[in-house]
């Protein structure tokens, strides 16, 4: 277990990771901006729609959800999540059930990613890459199986601490822990999320991206999955052809 979090530290000191750190910081700082309860009545739709953008999730559907409801009612949906302040699991229910022209799982992103960059040390960033409901798979089970527990799937694993998100908060509150024991806690209150989204790129190079030279071309390093995962651009250099890669269609959508 120890050679494992050592492997970690030691490749994500080879990344550039200044820019991520300081794109994270924007994202939230915008969101908290637009949502503090005492600026919300001086935010324009123009100042939501900049600050909603920078989230992956909302960049992926937010073209789906408008087609059916202004971002106005999209907006009093966000904001009374942080109101709500109660079980995550309500939050996360509540929006999905009033965001209906989209699937489950990708409501419960817009979600999840909202509160998370909102209030990153409440909400741990639990998206489907994180892990995924429906499939038992993602960075956590990844991770876990390398870490803790070897042999034990992801559905299996889970399946023992619920199927909410209050529990896999949990789960991801004891990764936290782990962070500082291997001193993997150095980007603050991103520290789960650089670490999470650096193992899914490991997961995907491993399972996808290599299988075939033409598609590994124009596949970014692992500093540009790891920064369309936490929803910021891919740097130009993240791209090893330097060809623009198509986001929304490439196997880490």
């Amino acid at each position: 277990m120890t050679e494992v979090w050592a492997s970690i530290q030691s490749n994500l000191d080879a990344i550039p990771l200044d820019s991520v750190i300081q794109g994270l910081t924007l994202t939230t700082r915008q969101l908290q901006h637009v949502a503090n309860p005492r600026m919300m009545a001086l935010a324009s739709l123009q100042d939501w729609r900049e600050a909603l953008m920078r989230l992956r999730s909302i960049r992926r559907w937010l073209p789906t959800i408008e087609k059916q409801l202004p971002l106005q009612q999209l907006i009093v949906f966000l904001t009374a999540l942080i109101e709500m302040d109660e079980d995550v699991d309500d939050q996360v229910r509540a929006l999905g059930l009033s965001l209906p022209m989209l699937p489950k799982e990708a409501a419960h992103d817009v979600a999840i990613e909202f509160l998370h960059f909102y209030s990153p040390k409440q909400y741990p960033l639990a998206t489907t890459w994180v892990y995924s409901w429906k499939t038992g798979t993602g960075a956590l089970p990844y991770l876990l199986e390398f870490t803790n527990e070897p042999g034990h799937n992801g559905k299996d694993r889970f399946r023992a601490f619920g199927a909410g998100y209050a529990e896999l908060f949990a789960r991801l509150g004891q990764l936290d822990i782990a962070l500082e024991q291997f001193t993997l806690h150095r980007w603050g209150m991103y520290s789960n999320d650089i670490v999470l989204a650096y193992v899914y790129a490991d997961y995907l190079y491993k399972m996808y991206f290599t299988t075939s030279k033409s598609i590994f071309s124009t596949i970014p390093t692992v500093l540009g999955v790891v920064s369309y995962l936490l929803g910021l651009p891919i740097p130009k250099e993240a791209v090893p052809t330097g060809i623009p890669m198509e986001q929304e269609h490439s196997p880490v959508s």
